[in-house]
């Protein structure tokens, strides 16, 4: 029983700090801003409250689910390397740290992994999470997964894109046209 009030307790101060982080963040795009300091560590602290109990889920079968086991370690491995592989793929891309985590807005990065993805940070990390949770063939780490990978598609669509169209204009826009939001194969640039 203990898990479980470990587990609400640490999801309820995700979805209470999740409520100010969000709307912190629409300010600060609002007024075309950078993610400060601040913001940015209560958005890591946010989402540590969000992934320590899917993890811990995971790790003790919360709301098992009747998966193979084998297939889920073999399945979940392939899912958490990938992911291992594609978030550091997007932030070495940035070339910076204070532009990957948004605080240098200089430069709209489309190289690299960022022609096959306009979001490969995000993909790792849903990649990774997925991994996890079938590792622990945990019900409750898969509907965790879901709440992120909701929360991480509302944000890119009603916050992230509607402020790097405002910064960046046209060229985000052409961007946008010819890159998947997820993965896909870039399309060529319209002729103009």
């Amino acid at each position: 029983m203990l898990i479980y009030a470990v587990l609400i307790i640490l999801i309820g101060l995700s979805v209470v700090l999740g409520i100010y982080v969000f709307s912190e963040i629409k300010k600060t795009y609002d007024q075309n801003g950078v993610f400060t300091t601040k913001l940015l560590s209560l958005w890591y602290a946010m989402w540590a409250f969000h992934h320590v109990p899917l993890v811990l889920a995971s790790i003790y079968g919360v709301w098992l689910i009747p998966i193979d086991k084998m297939a889920a370690l073999i399945g979940g491995a392939v899912l958490l390397g990938a992911g291992a592989i594609i978030l550091p793929m997007g932030m070495i891309e940035f070339r910076s740290l204070r532009r990957s985590t948004g605080q240098d807005i200089s430069k709209l990065i489309t190289t690299g992994i960022y022609k096959w993805s306009r979001n490969p940070q995000f993909m790792g990390w849903l990649l990774m999470l997925l991994g996890i949770s079938l590792i622990g063939r945990s019900g409750l780490a898969f509907a965790l997964t879901g709440v992120f990978f909701i929360v991480i598609y509302l944000y890119t669509i009603l916050l992230a894109e509607p402020y790097l169209e405002r910064l960046y204009g046209e060229d985000y826009r052409s961007y946008k046209s010819r890159t998947a939001r997820w993965i896909g194969i870039p399309k060529k640039a319209a002729n103009k």
